[in-house]
C-alpha cells in the first residue's frame, strides 16, 4: 500500500461545529496549473502549456531519481537521490515555470526555472531560499524550529510568482503560521511579503475552510 499516498487522501473535510469558526487556508486553483501523481514504479510524465516533466524512479529499494524538465526541445535532466514526492503542482509563464513537490499532506518544497531568450532552463535556486529564509526569521516567534511548507499557488503576470509557506505541525512546531511572498523572477527579487490575511484576500486565489477540532468529549 502506497502510505504516501494515503497520508493525502485521508485529509478530511469537516463542516463547522457549533460555535466553531473556520479557518481560510490558501490553496492552488484548478485554472492555474496542473496537478500530477508521481509513479512509484514507472514513468511519470506531466505537460503544461508547452513544459513538460518527466520523472523516472531509480534502482529499486532506493529513493533515487531521475528529473527531466524540457521546452521547445530545451532539456535540463536533474538527479536527486532523495526524491519522496508523491504528488506534483506545475504553473507556467512564457518566461518561466515552478514545480511544487508534495512529500506528504502537511510538506512540501518548490522549485523554480527560468526560460532563456535561446530556450535555455536554468534553475533559480536562490529565490525561493530567499524567501523561505525570512519566513523562518518570522515563524521563530512561534515556533523555536519551524518547518517549511512552500508552495507555487500561481503566476500573478508573466513575471510575478504568488508563493506560500507555512510552519507545518512536527515534532517540535505545531504552529500554522502562514505568509505569502511575491517572487519577481527577472530581477530575481521578493516584491513584497504578505500576512496571511492579505494573502487569502488577494483577488482570484482560491482558498479552503480549516475547522479546528476539538478535544473536549
Amino acid at each position: 500500500m502506497n502510505w504516501r499516498r494515503m497520508s493525502a487522501v485521508l485529509m478530511i473535510v469537516c463542516l463547522p461545529a457549533i460555535g466553531q469558526t473556520p479557518k481560510r487556508m490558501i490553496d492552488r486553483c484548478a485554472q492555474d496549473g496542473r496537478n500530477f501523481w508521481v509513479s512509484d514504479d514507472g514513468e511519470t510524465v506531466a505537460v503544461e502549456v508547452g513544459v513538460g516533466i518527466r520523472v523516472a524512479p531509480g534502482p529499486k529499494g532506493t529513493n533515487r531519481a531521475v528529473l527531466s524538465f524540457s521546452d521547445k526541445g530545451h532539456e535540463l535532466i536533474q538527479t536527486q537521490d532523495s526524491f519522496e514526492a508523491f504528488q506534483g503542482w506545475l504553473v507556467v509563464s512564457p518566461a518561466a515555470f515552478a514545480v511544487t513537490w508534495n512529500l506528504n499532506a502537511y510538506a512540501s518544497y518548490t522549485q523554480l526555472f527560468t526560460l532563456s531568450p535561446a530556450g535555455d532552463i536554468t534553475e533559480n535556486t536562490a529565490l525561493v531560499r530567499s524567501a523561505e529564509k525570512q519566513f523562518v526569521a518570522d515563524a521563530k516567534r512561534f515556533c523555536r524550529h519551524p518547518g517549511l511548507n512552500t508552495t507555487a499557488i500561481k503566476w500573478i503576470d508573466d513575471d510575478k510568482l504568488l508563493l506560500s509557506i507555512d510552519a507545518w505541525s512536527s515534532g517540535t512546531c505545531s504552529s500554522n503560521f502562514t505568509e505569502g511572498f511575491i517572487l519577481q523572477v527577472s530581477s530575481s527579487s521578493i516584491e513584497r511579503k504578505l500576512t496571511e490575511r492579505e494573502l487569502i484576500n488577494l483577488p482570484a486565489v482560491c482558498t479552503w475552510n480549516k475547522v479546528p477540532i476539538s478535544n473536549k468529549p
